[in-house]
């Protein structure tokens, strides 16, 4: 086993810590680990030669910052340093949603986030359905179906067996023992949860769910060559294409998140940037 496998989880964290200064942050101090993880100097001064240890040719001292920087040599050993992880960091920083992320940042650019209305699920019920899952059994769900014409809510038994996000909202996969067949079920309309039961079929049955089909993408041919070539640097796209496994329970939101489903007539080629080279595989259609 590496060295580096060794360290101790808190450790592991500090290393990972110093290496997102040293590179998004253009240096890093023994001050930024003591004010950050509480440890003392001396502790600080051996996290720093640990990394000096452990990814050698990383970072040297520069006397006249007084801090460790990056070298020219720098490559990444202990955590992701991708742009899209500290995009992730920049938005859970500056929006509106809960915080999740350690906020290692220290100069924060300017940013905002476009405010978006958040669904109510309440925890409650959230808490109910996880455990459903988790312990394979059916429950009775209160909810208010779009589809229905009635104005009251419904109590439903419902098999549940996993989770999905639709780019907007949360799901629970269930098998409906009313409509006896599988459904996605909008979290923030199940208002209660009762009578746990067993589960009563079997999830592997769910093959819209366990089934996965290749959605290939690429840049609208109605746009201009100069714009399909922005677009395909957008995506990085290889040999013009952009391939995506998914699920066929997911199709129908995967479709309708990226505009898929516009007409090709009648609708300006700049509002549906992207389309579908197979787009037949959208004809499979999930409940």
């Amino acid at each position: 086993m590496k060295q580096a496998e060794k360290i101790r989880w808190g450790t592991e964290r500090r290393l990972e810590f110093i290496e997102f200064r040293v590179y998004w942050e253009g240096g890093i101090r023994r001050v930024d680990l003591t004010d950050t993880f509480g440890v003392s100097v001396p502790q600080a001064s051996s996290d720093l030669s640990l990394y000096q240890e452990l990814a050698p040719g990383n970072m040297v001292y520069d006397s006249s910052k007084k801090m460790y920087v990056a070298t020219g040599q720098f490559s990444p050993k202990f955590c992701d340093l991708s742009a899209e992880k500290y995009l992730a960091y920049l938005k859970d920083c500056v929006g509106e949603q809960l915080k999740l992320a350690d906020n290692w940042m220290s100069q924060i650019p300017v940013a905002e986030t476009m405010p978006l209305p958040n669904r109510r699920v309440r925890s409650d019920v959230l808490k109910k359905l996880v455990a459903a899952v988790r312990k394979c059994r059916s429950v009775e769900v209160s909810y208010q179906s779009l589809s229905m014409d009635s104005s009251e809510r419904v109590w439903r038994r419902i098999s549940p067996h996993a989770f999905a996000f639709d780019g907007m909202r949360w799901h629970i996969r269930a098998f409906c023992h009313r409509d006896t067949r599988f459904k996605d079920f909008v979290l923030s309309r199940c208002e209660g949860v009762r009578n746990g039961e067993a589960q009563g079929c079997d999830p592997a049955e769910d093959h819209l769910w366990h089934e996965r089909v290749d959605v290939v993408l690429q840049a609208n041919p109605r746009l201009k060559p100069h714009q399909r070539a922005a677009i395909e640097e957008d995506y990085a796209m290889v040999d013009h294409r952009l391939t995506f496994a998914v699920r066929k329970a997911l199709l129908f939101y995967f479709e309708r998140f990226l505009r898929l489903d516009y007409p090709d007539e009648g609708v300006p080629a700049e509002a549906k940037p992207l389309c579908a080279v197979n787009a037949e595989v959208f004809l499979v259609r999930a409940s």
